[in-house]
């Protein structure tokens, strides 16, 4: 097997490249690396190369690998197939909200996982339509150790924006931005009853564990905590006979924390509908009978920031999505 390196790997020491490219396969330690490179069993231009020594643009690694060397973790790994999934490209398109050299806005349908984990093994994800997606195009912009991947994680009964970078540049600007809190993201959420006009909600919010629910949770802290803010706005309100006052809510993060939405919503007594975790039951319930509510009302609904590469400021919006709109002409 030969790889060529490009741009996204260039100029990185050879062995953290082969960490990096081998970081998926649990069965390859790092002294099968070490031990590989010592014994020429990978090459980087059919010769022996420094393991310190940095890779540069159209190097080419080889994989030499021993016929006699029985069960070879690295020849299991070069033999074993992916498993191939029938994705409909036309599907895929019209969930692409913008797109340039550098990036895909996707809008993320809910019930969709980001990621494979354990408990989603057998399920289509996102990352597997992205893959698709860009295997699609003509251009080739995936390399040894980069291919377009998305930035951050969702919930996956959320409906986002969620941004995926197709070159490794824009991969870390991105995340600075978001680790510098540049971002601009604005929320969409219905919630019980009618809450202010505008408010600020300032809860300080700590991380732990549900054991009911077997997953993290957060919660207002005021011993062990993180400051958290979000910035809200009432939109509209609806009332009918099946269910109790309920609200459209704009909500604006200022901080990046788990759940930070959900739970002020909670804390100021106005729960997000059907957030089962920081739930009103009673409520949700109503919602589920009468409207059909199966998951929780909230939806990212615009991004933005300054992009360094382009001088321009972005702004992405996503569409209402149709379970808000039973309740709201929006």
């Amino acid at each position: 097997m030969q790889i060529k390196i490009q741009e996204n790997e260039a100029d990185q020491r050879f062995d953290r490249f082969l960490r990096k490219y081998f970081k998926a396969h649990s069965e390859i330690k790092l002294w099968d690396i070490y031990s590989w490179i010592r014994k020429w069993v990978i090459k980087v231009n059919w010769r022996k190369f420094p393991e310190e020594k940095k890779l540069q643009i159209g190097d080419e690694i080889t994989f030499d690998i021993p016929k006699d060397i029985e069960n070879n973790p690295l020849s299991n790994m070069l033999s074993k197939e992916e498993k191939k999934e029938n994705i409909d490209i036309n599907k895929i398109k019209p969930q692409i909200l913008y797109e340039d050299q550098n990036r895909i806005f996707w809008n993320k349908p809910v019930w969709l996982v980001v990621h494979p984990w354990n408990k989603h093994t057998d399920d289509l994800t996102l990352n597997e339509f992205l893959d698709a997606y860009i295997d699609s195009k003509e251009e080739n912009i995936k390399s040894a150790t980069f291919k377009p991947a998305f930035c951050f994680r969702l919930d996956k009964d959320t409906s986002w924006i969620i941004i995926a970078a197709k070159n490794y540049d824009w991969l870390k600007y991105l995340n600075e931005l978001i680790r510098l809190r540049k971002t601009d993201k604005t929320y969409l959420t219905i919630v019980k009853w009618i809450p202010p006009k505008s408010k600020v909600i300032d809860a300080p919010l700590f991380r732990g564990f549900n054991k009911k629910f077997g997953k993290a949770e957060t919660i207002v802290n005021h011993d062990e905590w993180l400051k958290s803010v979000t910035e809200i706005k009432l939109l509209k309100t609806f009332k009918d006979k099946n269910i109790w006052d309920i609200s459209l809510v704009e909500a604006k993060i200022l901080t990046w924390r788990m759940h930070q939405i959900r739970v002020h919503m909670t804390h100021i007594w106005h729960p997000i509908i059907w957030d089962l975790m920081y739930w009103d039951a009673a409520l949700n319930r109503l919602a589920n009978k009468h409207y059909k509510v199966t998951r929780q009302l909230l939806h990212s609904h615009t991004y933005s920031f300054f992009d360094i590469f382009t001088k321009k400021n972005i702004r992405v919006s996503s569409p209402i999505p149709q379970d808000f709109k039973a309740f709201f002409d929006i």
